[in-house]
């Protein structure tokens, strides 16, 4: 093997181990069952991390309410998540899997017309996405929705409330077109 390559690949793997080092003291977790393909943004240390995680390069946890992620999920490249502590909350289901480019917010900006809307208070609502659901690229899914087991969200829906569980949603805002069979 060229000496070159390898001092690249074992600069890699100490990278990769210095990254996952290092989320494990942020949020505290008591494991090392999951994986970080390159760098992302913990902003957010309230991140409760199941087992067999897989979080692709540029994903950015923030905010400061907590954040649940169950075992054997996948969260794609790019993908946001931003959770806040004043009422909210994301849950991530086991088995679920979650596309590049995704925004999951539990927070919204007040909007009365008496004040500037820099000034105004948020809205909060949590989050749940349940067990063995996905999220194609580029969807966004807001405060105080609930997605069902085994639902299917199409690439670039909004998801601004209920979903039936096993239900295969799409558009603005994300409708039923059919059932899982």
């Amino acid at each position: 093997m060229n000496l070159i390559l390898f001092f690249d690949k074992c600069k890699e793997k100490l990278t990769f181990e210095y990254r996952k080092y290092i989320i494990r003291k942020k949020i505290n977790c008591t494991h090392s069952d999951f994986t970080v393909y390159g760098k992302i943004s913990l902003i957010n240390h309230n991140i409760r991390l199941g087992k067999n995680v897989r979080i692709y390069p540029g994903v950015m946890l923030f905010g400061d309410g907590p954040i649940e992620i169950g075992d054997n999920v996948s969260i794609g490249n790019n993908t946001m998540i931003y959770a806040s502590k004043n009422g909210g909350g994301i849950r991530i289901g086991d088995n679920s899997q979650i596309a590049a480019q995704s925004y999951i917010i539990d927070t919204n900006h007040g909007i009365a017309r008496n004040e500037l809307i820099k000034n105004q208070p948020n809205t909060v609502l949590p989050i749940s996405i349940g067990e063995d659901v996905w999220i194609a690229a580029n969807v966004t899914i807001i405060k105080g929705s609930n997605i069902g087991d085994g639902a299917v969200i199409g690439a670039k829906s909004l998801v601004n409330g209920e979903i039936e569980p096993y239900s295969i949603c799409v558009g603005i805002p994300a409708k039923k077109i059919k059932m899982r069979i």
